[in-house]
């Protein structure tokens, strides 16, 4: 059995592949991220009450790329996470019950914490401190007394 997957529905799991990846790239710019997973949980369950399947598709779509972008991290990345395996049947009504207790939040957040749920890495969602002031360049003659 093939199945029809558009361009952009393959390049979900690289995006989230770049959002959990912690290279030094990622750790000097903000990871910026699009896609459903940015929208609230309260669109979510206004789909869900308005029967809109087709964005509600979407969504599980973006979340399914997200948990997909998770494993492929998890197994290259060393850690002690493990691959999660989560269908629509699961996913629905997790991610149901997380945006109706947060509303405010977005579709990433409660996806992040489902694919936790399920056994999966843990994934700081928390913008990175800003590095400290570069030291300005020290002088030739300086230079052997701040490199020790």
């Amino acid at each position: 059995m093939s199945s029809h997957r558009t361009p952009a529905a393959m390049l979900l799991p690289a995006l989230a592949l770049v959002l959990l990846a912690g290279s030094a790239l990622a750790q000097t710019r903000d990871v910026k991220l699009s896609g459903m997973g940015i929208r609230k949980c309260s669109e979510w369950q206004q789909w869900k009450e308005a029967r809109n399947s087709e964005s509600r598709a979407m969504a599980l779509e973006w979340t399914q790329g997200f948990i997909a972008g998770h494993n492929v991290y998890a197994r290259t990345g060393g850690g002690a996470a493990s691959p999660v395996v989560a269908n629509v049947n699961v996913l629905i009504p997790l991610l149901d019950s997380y945006c109706q207790k947060n509303p405010e939040d977005r579709i990433l957040s409660g996806v992040v914490e489902i694919t936790k749920s399920l056994g999966g890495a843990k994934v700081n969602l928390a913008p990175k401190a800003a590095p400290p002031p570069n030291l300005p360049n020290p002088r030739p003659e300086q230079k052997g007394r701040l490199d020790s």
